[in-house]
């Protein structure tokens, strides 16, 4: 077996032990509520009795609580969700525009939307962004690495953003309790200490890496980096994408533009959680979830699971049922999670739809990057 089908077979059996473990301890809230309701004693039962008990009723009242949702609700972050797919597909249109390559905004929307599609469903190594890369050096047979290169910097700036955004919400979610208010949400509770602090680690990461690549000499021609790239295979291609890296920091008026592209998305991905949050009734203040939701999303990024599932459950679970909000159940929160990931899965299903009458030229590119490694 080889080592990438190795980490892949690890990473999805880590998805499925922290999905497992989630949807047990909500089961098993909600059968100590239903047990509570009828006077019965939740320890008097065995462990055996329990977990059977659990997963007979759980399953159930998850469902009950997602009946909640209106269709209003459910429609409003539908289009919410289809707004930060347009405007990121805008963002990394005007990143093609810095080098010089034309590719119509019809394009490559369309490119995002099948993007977005394996992002979803191809579990594997290859995902989304390598889709979006072999797309753009196909359609740009002159300058490939120039145009796989735009593909990474969108990712960057569109992290960087996102993280950005999440830690300007630390202040205003600082003090946001109900039904107690003024709760130091940062001052009494680990699990916000710990996800603000890898939050801010992340967001050096990704700042060092914009300066480094955009503004200093590091990759310049005869940089010691260039040196050691020129050396490995392909290095000729190697040493085009590092200079297009510096391009993006000359480029005027590039950075405000992206900036505001991901502006854009940061907004309507809270705005989606808020319309859902919304429709189940979910008693935690928005000023929460305007720090939340973004903090979620980034670390459910990074690649330890396939998707970042069992991840995002997983957060979204222990920061909204902390005690500063007693009236959250289990189930509602992950409820919020799951309910935003079929949204997330109804766009990837039109990308699929998008991919099916890609005209052939495109599809073959499709292909060949779901099938090279």
């Amino acid at each position: 077996m080889s080592r990438a089908r190795l980490g892949q077979l690890v990473r999805f059996a880590l998805a499925t032990l922290l999905l497992g473990a989630i949807f047990h301890i909500i089961f098993c809230n909600e059968a100590q509520l239903q047990l509570a309701d009828k006077a019965g004693a939740w320890d008097a039962l065995s462990p055996w009795a329990q977990r059977r008990l659990a997963w007979q009723v759980g399953p159930i009242g998850l469902w009950d609580t997602a009946r909640q949702l209106d269709a209003v609700s459910l429609l409003g972050a539908f289009a919410l969700c289809g707004v930060t797919i347009l405007a990121g597909a805008m963002r990394w249109h005007r990143a093609l525009q810095v080098q010089g390559l034309e590719v119509s905004k019809r394009e490559v929307c369309r490119i995002s939307l099948v993007a977005h599609f394996f992002n979803a469903f191809l579990l594997g190594s290859t995902g989304g962004d390598v889709i979006k890369a072999w797309y753009a050096a196909k359609l740009t047979h002159h300058k490939r690495a120039e145009a796989a290169t735009t593909v990474f910097v969108d990712r960057l700036l569109g992290t960087a953003g996102l993280l950005m955004f999440t830690v300007a919400m630390i202040p205003w979610c600082w003090r946001a309790g109900e039904p107690a208010p003024g709760v130091e949400l940062f001052l009494r509770y680990q699990r916000y200490q710990g996800v603000a602090v890898l939050i801010i680690g992340m967001l050096l990461v990704a700042l060092t890496a914009i300066g480094v690549g955009f503004y200093s000499n590091a990759l310049a021609p005869g940089s010691f980096l260039s040196r050691i790239a020129s050396r490995l295979p392909k290095g000729e291609t190697i040493l085009r994408g590092l200079a297009a890296c510096r391009a993006f920091g000359h480029a005027r008026g590039f950075l405000p533009v992206a900036i505001g592209y991901s502006l854009i998305v940061n907004a309507a991905i809270v705005g989606a959680f808020l319309a859902l949050a919304h429709g189940l009734h979910l008693p935690v203040p928005a000023a929460v979830l305007w720090f939340v939701v973004p903090a979620v999303t980034c670390v459910a990024a990074l690649p330890i699971t396939p998707s970042g599932l069992g991840v995002r459950e997983h957060l979204f679970v222990v920061l909204l049922t902390a005690p500063a909000f007693p009236l959250v159940k289990y189930s509602e929160a992950l409820s919020l999670s799951l309910i935003s990931y079929t949204v997330h899965l109804a766009w990837s299903a039109v990308g699929g739809l998008v991919y099916l009458f890609l005209p052939e030229r495109l599809s073959a590119a499709v292909e060949s990057a779901s099938t090279e490694p």
